[in-house]
């Protein structure tokens, strides 16, 4: 009876548990609640005692929301200059200018020559750009709350001395407040620039190490072959990366009309990359054997929707226990930096995945050496 429809069976269990793999993968994109957003505050006028009552009112903001509110993680910076240099090694989201002579200027808006205080908000669009839109908001809203906050002060002022308010002042203070909208690190037409490399680039390195894996079984080397064969999937896989890490971003160019200026850059990256996933895949199948593929399978679909995702949008677990594991976050940290941030080829995520390549590289030879040992034993 099993036997008559055991294709029946296994097909119904294969499709169940496909369906439920999936729904589960999707489990860090439900409910999501951004907790501990870095955001700079930038103080152009230390001096003046408004400026700094405005500053701390800002940061006394740390949590924007009743149910699964935003929590925010305010820092101080010194200078413009060094908020430049922080939006570009990617630490902050956004950051609140207060300008110079903000104080000064803030005095004279119920005087006959109004001159409106001036604040910048500034959006690092590339580091995230689904957080960046809600900082976008969160940073208007906090404007208009202190436009609100100055023109009420300003209304008291002259209702307490029983005076009316000019018509010059009235105008002012309508909109008291300057504000200054700058993006920084700008998307532009190139939003998933950085996640389209993901899935071709760790299915290719799946398929080439069970290519190689499935080679090396089917060859049944043995002996001193064993490290001649373990040379060749190394000059093999070097070779294949090198010829896809340079046509993904073709593709990217011909079929999504993506054009880079530093396109060998990312193509150099996109080939390390490529290498460092064969590695470590090959040297875990070198392992476990054909068992440890549905492996990296799952990875790719469980990865997919965390990577997506801004760390500080995903629960502790999954991002303190499962988003440091993942090798594929180096990628598309790496190509952020590279596409948006104009990094070179040398920084942290390259480091990282030549540390994920030699690990790969370890355990193949290992596997090898092992192997060797025991033919020379079993003689």
């Amino acid at each position: 009876m099993f036997k008559k429809y055991k294709f029946w069976l296994l097909a119904a269990i294969g499709g169940i548990a496909l369906s439920f793999i999936m729904v589960l993968s999707q489990i860090p994109t439900v409910h999501t609640t951004v907790k501990n957003l870095p955001l700079a505050i930038v103080n152009g006028d230390p001096t003046n005692p408004i400026s700094k009552k405005i500053v701390d009112q800002l940061k006394k903001v740390t949590s924007v929301g009743d149910k699964n509110p935003t929590t925010l993680k305010w820092t101080t910076v010194k200078s413009t200059a060094a908020l430049k240099q922080d939006m570009s090694k990617q630490k902050f989201y956004g950051a609140i200018i207060i300008k110079r002579h903000f104080g000064e200027n803030m005095a004279t808006l119920a005087t006959a020559t109004p001159t409106k205080p001036s604040v910048t908000t500034v959006i690092n669009q590339a580091k995230n750009p689904t957080v960046s839109t809600a900082v976008t908001n969160l940073f208007s809203h906090m404007t208009t709350t202190i436009s609100g906050t100055i023109s009420k002060n300003i209304i008291t002022q002259f209702a307490s001395h029983q005076q009316p308010i000019p018509i010059v002042v009235a105008k002012t203070i309508a909109q008291p407040l300057n504000v200054t909208n700058q993006i920084v690190h700008p998307t532009e037409n190139k939003v998933n620039a950085t996640a389209i490399y993901f899935q071709p680039l760790w299915l290719s390195s799946v398929i080439i190490s069970l290519m190689l894996f499935y080679a090396a079984k089917d060859g049944q080397l043995r002996g001193k072959n064993k490290y001649r064969l373990a040379t060749m999937q190394l000059m093999t896989a070097a070779s294949l990366a090198i010829f896809i890490g340079i046509m993904t971003p073709l593709y990217t160019t011909w079929l999504l009309n993506y054009h880079f200026q530093n396109f060998w850059t990312i193509a150099l990256f996109a080939t390390i990359a490529e290498f460092s996933f064969i590695m470590i895949i090959l040297g875990i199948l070198s392992w476990t054997g054909f068992i440890g593929l549905p492996l990296f399978v799952l990875l790719m679909f469980f990865a997919l929707p965390i990577l997506q995702l801004a760390p500080e949008m995903l629960s502790h677990f999954y991002r303190d226990i499962i988003y440091p594991w993942l090798p594929m976050r180096f990628l598309i940290d790496g190509m952020r930096g590279i596409i948006y941030y104009h990094d070179g080829i040398w920084h942290t995520p390259t480091f990282n995945l030549l540390w994920v390549m030699m690990i790969g590289m370890f355990l193949l030879i290992a596997k090898v050496f092992l192997s060797q040992t025991r033919n020379t034993i079993a003689k």
